[in-house]
């Protein structure tokens, strides 16, 4: 008889396409993972993997278990979801979903405010810009940077996430310099992504790119450090006193920031406990997320 947690361990090395990947996903030790994957072999008489140096890749038997397991995996946390679902205790855990430049400025208050109110629940907070997947409650909420969220989840728009260009404000003076500020250069994001598209860019057509910062943390720092010119959200860079926004100090709503979590937990009275505080905590930071707590100086220098 096929037991679920070879099929569980199976699974992950067939998503991963390793031992120590699949260890790291299940949190396990890679000895752990091997063993089971060899012990599954020897259950069924027939390799599951070729060894190969790229990886482990998948035999025909393994491609055929896989889309059963798969399916099983999918019955399984769906009648999972279901019980929690009526959970209607306000305790245990919650985990959520969200980048990090979110946490930082804007939402980690929030969640602060709502572990006060509600003590007996814990939040597990996942740092994560990947989409993980709400229907293996990976996550029970995801706070996500979209235009469309999934269909398969249910949620609400909390607001339009505008952008606008910062510099560190020790160059302030720099402004009053005919010429100066066209000499200025865009910090880059990664080959791909060096020069910044949108209506915000095209206000700028001189900027160069320089340097490769792929990620909104450091690319914050190092426009403090007057590396050069960032592109961040509203809530971020009004916020921050060592920062200025560059004439003529307009904003981009590029994209829109949803709380979202999956339709078996509408019914969860813990998970739509925490959307409802959270989607009222965010309505109050509305404008400054939008960029309209921003005030232009008079003297527009551009």
């Amino acid at each position: 008889m096929l037991n679920w947690d070879d099929l569980k361990f199976f699974l992950a090395v067939c998503r991963s396409g390793s031992i120590r990947a699949a260890a790291v996903k299940l949190e396990v030790n890679h000895s752990t993972v091997s063993r089971r994957i060899n012990g599954f072999e020897q259950s069924l008489g027939q390799r599951l993997f070729e060894r190969t140096g790229n990886g482990y890749v998948r035999t025909k038997l393994a491609d055929e278990i896989f889309t059963e397991a798969s399916y099983l995996e999918e019955r399984l946390n769906t009648v999972e979801r279901k019980i929690i679902g009526k959970n209607e205790e306000l305790s245990g855990d919650i985990r959520i979903t969200l980048p990090d430049l979110l946490g930082v400025g804007l939402l980690m208050s929030g969640f602060a405010l709502f572990c006060k109110k509600y003590p007996k629940i814990e939040v597990e907070i996942i740092d994560s810009i990947k989409e993980l997947n709400l229907a293996n409650r990976e996550a029970d909420v995801a706070f996500r940077i979209v235009k469309k969220p999934p269909e398969y989840l249910i949620g609400r728009k909390l607001a339009v996430l505008h952008r606008a260009c910062y510099i560190s404000k020790n160059l302030a003076p720099k402004f009053n310099e005919p010429g100066w500020l066209e000499k200025q250069n865009w910090i880059g994001w990664t080959d791909k992504l060096r020069r910044p598209i949108g209506v915000i860019a095209k206000e700028y057509p001189r900027f160069i790119s320089k340097h490769k910062i792929a990620n909104s943390q450091l690319q914050t720092e190092a426009c403090k450090q007057e590396l050069g010119i960032a592109i961040l959200p509203c809530f971020k860079g009004d916020t921050d006193p060592d920062l200025i926004r560059i004439p003529p100090y307009i904003s981009e709503g590029k994209y829109d920031l949803w709380i979202l979590s999956h339709q078996d937990m509408r019914k969860n009275n813990k998970v739509q406990t925490f959307v409802r505080f959270m989607t009222e905590f965010v309505a109050t930071k509305k404008d400054l997320i939008e960029g309209k707590n921003f005030t232009a100086p008079k003297d527009n220098l551009m």
